[in-house]
């Protein structure tokens, strides 16, 4: 894979397995590839591949100290890299898949690179069918960082993507493009690290008001 070429995708229903598979191959071999998400483009990246996630730093010309937020498949998969107190099952399972980021305790399974040395990870189950099915077949979670440079607005179209890099190097080694993706709002960024005392560290598609309904809404079935 060169820094100099970026290849692009069309995803269709036609070749969705076929790109399924391709991505998942590249992943595994230390590639970094713009995806569509459920909120913007994405890139992604194997957490466990160390080349993999400071090209995606290169690329996104991000400090490293400024931790990547993390797919994940779903809780058990969450529960490996990170601490997830028995309470917090319930609520987890409300939120995911879906457009929140949750900040956890990391375990040490969760390499520092990822959390620019935080003690913390935010990690999301991201809901959109392809990086759904790229879960069907990899094992390890993903970087979930927008595919932008940092500073930059986030990508909404393929366009933007190859826009963006064109004069930029390293690139994405591949970019999944199904168009110009629906408008939605920023994933929530929610601190769960005490889980009685949630914060919202990034309003988005959660407001306030619909956490504060949540909160109520747990805590009674608690009692």
């Amino acid at each position: 894979m060169s820094w100099y070429s970026m290849d692009v995708l069309h995803l269709t229903e036609r070749n969705f397995e076929h790109a399924v598979g391709r991505v998942t191959s590249l992943l595994k071999r230390g590639g970094v590839v713009a995806v569509p998400t459920d909120t913007v483009y994405g890139l992604i990246a194997d957490i466990h591949r160390d080349d993999a996630v400071r090209k995606v730093f290169r690329i996104k010309a991000r400090s490293h100290t400024k931790a990547i937020p993390v797919f994940v498949r779903d809780i058990e998969m969450a529960e490996k890299y990170a601490y997830v107190e028995q309470e917090l099952i319930r609520q987890l399972d409300e939120l995911w898949p879906g457009l929140t980021t949750v900040v956890l305790e990391k375990r040490d399974i969760m390499p520092n690179l990822v959390t620019g040395g935080a003690k913390t990870v935010g990690l999301r189950v991201p809901g959109h069918p392809f990086i759904r099915a790229l879960f069907d077949r990899y094992p390890n979670p993903l970087t979930g960082t927008s595919a932008n440079l940092s500073g930059s607005e986030s990508a909404q179209s393929g366009l933007d993507i190859q826009k963006m890099f064109q004069k930029h190097v390293p690139r994405p080694d591949m970019l999944v493009d199904v168009g110009i993706l629906p408008p939605s709002p920023s994933s929530t960024v929610l601190d769960m690290t005490q889980p009685k005392n949630p914060k919202i560290l990034r309003a988005g598609a959660i407001t306030k008001e619909q956490l504060g309904e949540m909160l109520k809404r747990w805590s009674t079935v608690e009692s």
